[in-house]
């Protein structure tokens, strides 16, 4: 039995389905089964000031969960130091067996409209964490592209992918990376995966 869908929604299907086209085909699914990812330390930014970061994200009984906390010592917007903190997390993606993107929704401690939209990748190559990565996107255009965290003096930190448990079991259904990250694209570069 066919059933009438009017064209406009399959339009909309077919204009959503061309968006995310050029998107890795595991960058739409959450990690099966879901795990979670940790991870702390510091970079420099792509304007060479300090920041510090702080992120964890993944599922939990059937929903996503996570904080993610940075700090920008240089400045963002006429606010120094620029201060941004999760509110939200709103999706985890798997990209490779060892990147994690993780989005949401953050407040910011300068003037500008809140909450602004994150998302972060993490990747864990292996202990001891010196060629371990991390980078941040937000949508209102600030931009730290995915860098390796061993550069002694520069960038240093750790980030672990642990395996699923019990408790981290993944919302169903799962919203599309696209929704989930607000249309946020990966803060690429520095050698990140795409």
């Amino acid at each position: 039995m066919f059933k009438f869908v009017p064209s406009f929604i399959v339009a909309a299907v077919v204009a959503a389905g061309l968006a995310v086209a050029h998107a890795p085909v595991s960058a739409q699914q959450l990690p099966a089964p879901c795990d979670f990812i940790t991870g702390g330390g510091f970079v420099l930014t792509n304007l060479a000031a300090k920041a510090n970061f702080g992120a964890h994200g993944g599922c939990k009984h059937g929903d996503f969960w996570g904080h993610v906390t940075y700090v920008d010592h240089g400045g963002f917007l006429g606010t120094t130091p620029y201060h941004v903190n999760s509110i939200e997390v709103t999706g985890y993606f798997a990209i490779t067996p060892t990147t994690r993107d993780i989005c949401g929704r953050a407040n910011t401690n300068s003037p500008e409209p809140q909450p602004v939209h994150f998302r972060v990748r993490m990747i864990d190559n292996g202990e001891p964490g010196t060629t371990d990565m991390f980078g941040i996107r937000l949508s209102n255009g600030y931009i730290v592209t995915t860098r390796i965290l061993g550069s002694p003096g520069t960038d240093g930190g750790n980030i672990e992918l642990h395996k699923a448990n019990p408790s981290t079991t993944a919302p169903d259904p799962a919203p599309a990376i696209l929704v989930a990250c607000a249309g946020l694209e990966p803060p690429v570069g520095g050698g990140g995966p795409d």
